[in-house]
């Protein structure tokens, strides 16, 4: 159960410091770059919502109430990930909370999270995110594998 439990906060400790590295790093570079053609460009977006921009606050008071509600959650994925059962799930629930106090220091410092990541098919934008988003994304991704692996294990199709 150590070895888990080392798993899931080492992948929460990669996930927050990637995330606060790129986002001090990118801050200082202004404008919008390419950087894959058609696909995904570099620009920068304060987004005082959360995923899409939902629950998109207005003020001060509103961003505080969200940041102890997103604590709140980032508290019960980390009791998760301290309690998985497998390496697998430890990496994505570890993941999910790295990447959710890394946004959750966003929120905290700016009232807002800085996304820098715009996808887009073509003319067709997407969204634009940030690596906390990515980090938290292939997190859900993993546990949904983790999920698939261990119905097919005993016997569900």
């Amino acid at each position: 159960m150590t070895r888990i439990r080392a798993i899931a906060a080492a992948s929460a400790g990669f996930a927050l410091f990637i995330g606060l590295l790129a986002e001090n790093l990118l801050m200082t570079v202004k404008g919008r770059a390419v950087l894959i053609p058609g696909l995904l460009d570099y620009v920068q977006v304060w987004n005082r919502g959360v995923s899409f921009g939902l629950l998109w606050q207005g003020s001060d008071t509103g961003q505080y109430v969200l940041i102890a509600g997103l604590a709140v959650v980032a508290v019960g994925v980390g009791i998760l990930a301290w309690r998985a059962a497998n390496g697998l799930a430890a990496t994505g629930y570890g993941l999910i909370v790295g990447g959710a106090l890394g946004n959750l220091v966003d929120r905290s410092l700016h009232l807002s999270v800085f996304d820098y990541l715009f996808l887009h098919l073509g003319r067709m934008p997407l969204f634009v995110c940030n690596f906390p988003d990515i980090a938290i994304s292939a997190g859900v991704v993993l546990l949904v594998v983790e999920g698939l692996l261990k119905r097919e294990a005993i016997g569900y199709s």
